[in-house]
């Protein structure tokens, strides 16, 4: 039920922002206010804050207490991530929909870039950004890549700086922060909630990838993510991960054959006493032979 007798909008709202929400006052408390504070002035929006059955007194109050722009919704027991988002979807009036982790601090300017990237390229399925972790202040998220296993892992993570360009293509993005349009998400079917926090996000960007959407990443949004902050958050990552593996590993792992080489190499860089061995060998393998591969195509010594 609806804690705000919202009847309207000062006009249509273009973006609606879905915030699932267990527990953890004050990470809440800083990300709605750092969303009203990078926000207002700047489109309609509204912002869908749904309440998957917290038990702190205190965030029920304050969530109580919220108005317009806020919309609040509740779910009688613990439904999960992909439940509360597709439920907040359900509601949702803006074209665009923007889901947001609850404990994430939005800076300045991050949102344009991201729009920007949904208006201005063709047929984009959703963008993602960059997450800094405010614990190190290092790279949690510039996208998703895949291993030679079909299993997703965040690109660039760990780096001091974000990667070089405005934007990259990415074979998936986390919907710790996701713009899409909501028609896309509808199309798509929402967030399989066969997962239960974990994995419906890396699920609905391979299902947007294999309909022929592109998925990117705005170099230009920096925000930060204060990484796996709600109760209960890794409980059934083996499941998820089993889940997926077994629908999509196939898919993926082709997919990870492009890309894993490049990325781990990568991911590894600054810390290169952490980096094993035997992947370590493979991966410059695999790169030195994809660049001997591309040279002899361009000078016309291909095998093929």
């Amino acid at each position: 039920m609806d804690t705000n007798k919202r009847k309207s909008f000062k006009g249509e709202p273009e973006v609606s922002f879905i915030v699932p929400v267990y527990n953890c006052i004050g990470l809440t408390r800083d990300c709605l206010d750092s969303l009203v504070n990078t926000v207002e002035g700047l489109i309609e929006y509204e912002i869908i804050v749904v309440d998957d059955g917290s038990e702190e007194v205190d965030l029920c109050s304050f969530l109580n207490s919220l108005t317009i722009p806020f919309r609040v919704v509740r779910n009688e027991m613990n439904m999960g991530f992909a439940y509360s988002c597709n439920f907040g979807a359900s509601l949702a009036c803006g074209k665009q929909i923007c889901f947001l982790n609850n404990d994430l601090v939005l800076t300045e300017n991050w949102l344009n870039p991201m729009r920007s990237l949904l208006a201005h390229e063709e047929n984009i399925g959703a963008v993602g950004n960059i997450q800094i972790n405010p614990s190190n202040q290092l790279v949690d998220h510039a996208g998703v890549f895949f291993d030679l296993e079909g299993m997703p892992t965040h690109a660039h993570k760990n780096r001091k700086y974000p990667p070089k360009g405005s934007f990259k293509e990415r074979s998936a993005v986390t919907a710790a922060c996701l713009l899409m349009n909501k028609a896309v998400f509808e199309e798509m079917g929402g967030f399989s909630e066969d997962y239960r926090n974990g994995m419906e996000d890396i699920d609905l960007c391979v299902r947007l990838k294999m309909a022929g959407y592109t998925l990117l990443v705005s170099h230009e949004s920096i925000i930060q993510h204060h990484v796996s902050q709600s109760p209960g958050r890794h409980e059934n990552n083996d499941a998820n991960s089993a889940i997926f593996k077994k629908r999509w590993s196939q898919t993926t792992a082709v997919w990870g054959k492009d890309e894993w080489a490049i990325e781990y190499l990568r991911r590894y860089a600054r810390f290169w006493w952490k980096l094993n061995l035997t992947q370590g060998f493979k991966a410059v393998m695999m790169v030195l032979t994809r660049s001997l591969t591309g040279a002899r195509k361009d000078v016309g010594l291909s095998d093929s």
